[in-house]
């Protein structure tokens, strides 16, 4: 495989970038680059018990990559996530 560090940045970017969009509480990330399917670890705070919960998911290498720059296709990632992530505890939002 080969890849270059500029890819592998972009990757993580743009992962965080959603990640940090899904508004999580407090969570860690970590992602393993593949040949065409990369894998991306979260760790997250747990909404029911107070935990930390840890979910793993399968991503298309290109998938990601077209998401750095396409609104739709980052769109379509968060809704993803945001079900698979689902019992990650979100940030409280100030009231007026």
């Amino acid at each position: 495989m080969n890849l270059s560090i500029a890819e592998l940045a972009k990757a993580r970017d743009t992962a965080m970038m959603i990640l940090e969009e899904m508004q999580l509480e407090a969570f860690i990330y970590a992602l393993e680059p593949r040949d065409d399917v990369w894998e991306l670890t979260v760790e997250c705070a747990c909404q029911i018990n107070g935990g930390w919960e840890r979910i793993v998911l399968q991503v298309p290498k290109a998938m990601l990559m077209d998401c750095f720059d396409n609104d739709v296709a980052r769109q379509r990632f968060f809704e993803f996530w945001k079900d698979k992530l689902a019992g990650c505890k979100l940030r409280k939002r100030p009231q007026n």
